[in-house]
């Protein structure tokens, strides 16, 4: 018998449909039942021969970044492995494992996955003029690029996916949340949440009222309460465990 306080608890997960099935796993181990209604969709938005092109062009870069496994999921498919590669710097463990897929490790991963702790680690490495590729999405923030151009280095960016609202479960979502049926509802990535606050439009007080809001980190946290949703759960590990094993402690408080 699983006891846990997360045990009967419907959760909604938001994450596209590649990257929803573990999230869901993980879950269902600790006895809640996840329903998956995607919020985004991750599309390519380079040609294969865009991205070969920067593939054979690597050599000119002192460091390659990533910000999101996505990024490395849409990338690394298109470069034959083993080659010289520039030094790889990652946001966060689960970039790292993508990378790990291919049989490589980053020269640095931040301890705070942020795109500006990157940054900051980042700056007193690179010289006047090393030239950086940095690999993301359609959605990634300036921060990171603005932070090592003022550092002197040459940044080039490419992006290399980009990310879509996904209205297909628009109407099973409402229903869910008309009917309460949805104890809570996580939120990944600022995309998710305009995604979420499109979809729910002038309904979105009364929906969420009494669902319990969880958002993976505090840049995703922060877009939600700037679109007025009220968060309830944060973690301060931003992975998908770490959002679990918040959630657990949110539903064990007494009442909930």
């Amino acid at each position: 018998m699983i006891h846990n306080a997360l045990a009967g608890k419907t959760v909604l997960v938001t994450r596209g449909k590649e990257q929803a099935a573990s999230f869901s796993a993980k879950l269902r181990a600790v006895g809640a039942v996840p329903v998956e209604i995607p919020l985004i969709a991750i599309r390519p938005a380079a040609a294969p021969e865009a991205v070969a092109a920067f593939v054979e062009r690597l050599g000119e870069y002192r460091w390659l970044i990533f910000t999101s496994a996505n990024a490395v999921r849409f990338f690394f498919p298109h470069v034959s492995l083993p080659r010289p590669l520039p030094e790889i710097a990652v946001v966060g463990r689960k970039t790292a494992a993508a990378l790990a897929e291919h049989g490589l490790s980053p020269a640095l991963v931040p301890d705070d996955y942020t795109a500006r702790r990157l940054a900051d680690l980042l700056m007193p490495r690179v010289k006047q003029g090393d030239r950086v590729l940095f690999v993301k999405g359609n959605l990634a923030r300036p921060t990171l690029p603005e932070a090592l151009r003022n550092a002197g280095a040459a940044v080039d960016e490419f992006t290399v996916y980009e990310t879509d609202l996904d209205e297909s479960g628009r109407e099973r979502l409402l229903s869910l949340l008309r009917r309460r049926e949805l104890d809570a509802v996580t939120l990944m990535s600022p995309s998710a949440v305009d995604s979420l606050v499109r979809l729910l439009d002038k309904e979105a007080d009364a929906l969420l009222s009494g669902v319990a809001v969880a958002c993976i980190g505090p840049v995703t946290k922060e877009a939600a309460e700037r679109a007025g949703i009220p968060v309830h759960i944060c973690p301060t590990d931003y992975t998908t465990d770490g959002i679990i094993k918040a959630m657990e402690q949110y539903f064990s408080m007494e009442g909930r």
